[in-house]
């Protein structure tokens, strides 16, 4: 009979370990990797996808999104709003966080000049001398699934509470969409003792997220 001497047995253990750690470490990898959902609407005019376990709100049925924050991150005349779960940072100062795309609509036939300009505000009086916008010195374009967007940002504030927007305009087939990534926050100060902030980790993870979100933002053909 054919027997294994103590240097085979020895060999056949270790390669016996390697495999199932590698396997271990596959499994391991596999299990990590998020569930995404994409997002079309009903025209197919764009397309984006979102980790599946981020609450959405579609034109029409925005109730569930309008949270109970003095400023909330969702506007009830964009297409489609995506949020950022409260529970992920329910123990700091942030409110509230989304990712949203709107149509913009003006009085005359929409043009790439049009969709980029930063018009004066309109208030129940008139408009105002503040504009929508204004246009990022330091990163004006953002290129966003081929197709550079106008980055612009802007700030709300009221009672101690803050609303800050990363917005991106982009033309397509006569159309002038825009794309925003809105964070309302609350100031630290207002409780005492003061809230907490985000940490770097927990920023860096946010960040991430919702730049994946916004690049992953497609024009149909």
């Amino acid at each position: 009979m054919w027997r294994m001497n103590s240097g085979c047995l020895r060999t056949l253990a270790v390669l016996s370990s390697i495999v199932l750690v590698t396997l271990a470490a596959n499994g391991q990898g596999r299990a990590s990797i998020p569930q995404t959902t994409t997002f079309t609407p009903p025209d197919s005019a764009f397309r984006f996808s979102y980790p599946s376990g981020f609450q959405i709100c579609t034109a029409g049925k925005f109730e569930p999104c309008l949270q109970s924050s003095m400023l909330p991150v969702c506007e009830v005349d964009a297409i489609v709003c995506v949020l950022y779960p409260e529970k992920r940072f329910e123990d700091t100062n942030i409110n509230g966080v989304s990712f949203q795309v709107r149509e913009i609509h003006r009085d005359s036939m929409m043009t790439p000049d049009i969709c980029a300009t930063p018009y004066p505000i309109v208030g129940p009086t008139g408009p105002w001398q503040y504009p929508e916008f204004y246009i990022s010195s330091e990163h004006p374009l953002e290129r966003i699934g081929g197709v550079r967007f106008l980055h612009g940002r802007t700030v709300d504030g009221a009672m101690s509470h803050s609303l800050g927007i990363d917005l991106y305009r982009g033309f397509h087939k006569q159309r002038c969409f825009e794309l925003r990534i809105s964070t309302s926050a609350t100031s630290p100060a207002v409780t005492d003792p003061p809230m907490r902030t985000l940490s770097p980790a927990r920023g860096k993870e946010l960040d991430k997220a919702m730049s994946e979100i916004l690049h992953s933002f497609r024009f149909s053909e």
